[in-house]
């Protein structure tokens, strides 16, 4: 039977499992009784990439049940598995709406759409803040993980989130942007652009909610002082065309 290994975001840990990652996702969101539902994020990671330690406990736990039934979870890392998983080992990423949808997602290049754009990222491991920055993905994944500054972190996982005319006029209408107290965000927004030292600007310092899909921009970004993964969100003519069941869902539960 299959051994897969899975870098879940939420919560933060490292899950091996015999079930791939259609199913993992299914009974992540919806438990194995369908009593539960909630929004997962999680990434497939490459076993041979990981410590003896953690490869020794995967073979002895990681076994079938007497019946032949597969294990769906045995938990290899609940503290800073995301700081401790080299980005080589990370495969594709997965959506998982709350009703148990899955949307995968393969590594992509990133193509910054401009220096005067302001934009809003939502920050979710190992830190869940979220901020306005002039900085790109990139840049801001260097700024973040830079080791000499006495506020940093040895990685980050983050996903850019839509500002439309935002991002230019912190007065242009926010229309249909689920947004919490958006005169708050247009402040930030504001405040970031009249400051020539300032490159970022907190608008919430811990995010509870699930991701809203829809507010989704370019898409999802991993990375440390030396590397950072993208993966690219599909556009919404690619999710009405090709996984249109999975976008209904997902616009379901952000609604």
């Amino acid at each position: 039977m299959k051994k897969y290994v899975y870098l879940c975001i939420t919560p933060e840990s490292l899950i091996a499992s015999h079930l791939p990652p259609g199913e993992f996702g299914s009974y992540l969101a919806t438990g194995t009784r369908k009593r539960l539902r909630g929004q997962a994020i999680f990434l497939e990671v490459e076993p041979g990439n990981l410590n003896k330690v953690l490869l020794d406990h995967l073979n002895e736990r990681l076994v079938p049940y007497e019946d032949g039934e597969p294990k769906r979870s045995v938990y290899l890392s609940i503290y800073r598995a995301l700081e401790n998983t080299p980005l080589e080992a990370m495969k594709n990423l997965y959506l998982v709406s709350d009703d148990g949808k899955v949307l995968e997602l393969k590594p992509g290049s990133y193509s910054s759409r401009g220096k005067d754009e302001i934009h809003l990222f939502q920050q979710l491991v190992p830190i869940s803040t979220r901020v306005v920055s002039k900085l790109s993905p990139p840049e801001f994944i260097n700024f973040l993980t830079d080791p000499g500054k006495a506020v940093s972190t040895p990685k980050l996982f983050m996903v850019d989130l839509k500002l439309n005319q935002l991002a230019f006029d912190p007065g242009a209408p926010i229309h249909n942007l689920p947004y919490p107290n958006p005169d708050h965000l247009r402040a930030c927004i504001a405040r970031l652009m009249t400051s020539d030292e300032r490159l970022t600007k907190t608008v919430i310092r811990q995010f509870k909610c699930d991701l809203s899909y829809r507010t989704i921009e370019d898409g999802f970004f991993m990375g440390d002082q030396e590397n950072y993964l993208f993966y690219p969100f599909p556009s919404i003519e690619r999710l009405e065309g090709e996984h249109y069941s999975w976008w209904r869902s997902a616009l379901t539960q952000s609604f």
